[in-house]
């Protein structure tokens, strides 16, 4: 796809603007930075199996379809050819694989900026398959959620307390303002 010079010189002033933004909010390496936001994207709209067929692509080799079908079935994953071919397919058009030649494919890295360092360093956040939470992460949630909800439920008995005392306040200025209008009532007949 050919872009006019128009839309070239709009993307290159749309990516010069976003970059300046991410620096200006303290990130030394925007491209780093949005290059490993973009496969977390990538990665998070995949199901199931491609993220076993994307786990199973090497990051320093190249390897051949037969060759990451044999490590699929080696971890228990039973897939067919024609749904590795389909995964494989998906994870090159999104860009979380590369063919450097027919056939073969390679895991892209993904950069990420060290924490010292403004130099881009190749990580591969493989994604971890939903574990149950722990017993012990549950009971520290739910006391958490308990300490919580008895705050909210302390400030509510506050405000319902402050609440009453205001009517209680407004009742008398009330009656105040009967006898009042008593007296002035009875001093105009």
């Amino acid at each position: 796809m050919a872009l006019s010079p128009n839309e070239q010189a709009r993307r290159a002033t749309y990516g010069r603007g976003i970059c300046e933004g991410l620096r200006m909010a303290g990130i030394d390496n925007p491209g780093a930075f949005m290059n490993a936001n973009k496969m977390a994207r990538i990665e998070s709209g995949l199901n199931t199996m491609a993220v076993k067929v994307l786990d199973a692509v090497p990051l320093q080799e190249v390897w051949s379809k037969a060759q990451i079908v044999a490590e699929l079935h080696r971890t228990g994953c039973g897939a067919g050819r024609d749904v590795v071919d389909g995964c494989l397919a998906t994870l090159k058009d999104r860009g979380a694989i590369k063919e450097p030649k027919p056939g073969h494919y390679q895991r892209v890295a993904v950069r990420q900026v060290a924490a010292n360092d403004s130099a881009p360093v190749a990580t591969v956040h493989p994604i971890q398959p939903a574990a149950a939470p722990s017993s012990d992460d549950t009971l520290s949630r739910l006391a958490n959620l308990g300490a919580l909800l008895r705050r909210a439920a302390d400030e509510c008995d506050s405000l319902a307390l402050e609440v009453e005392e205001r009517v209680k306040d407004a009742g008398k200025d009330g009656a105040k303002l009967r006898q009042l209008q008593a007296i002035l009532k009875g001093l105009g007949d």
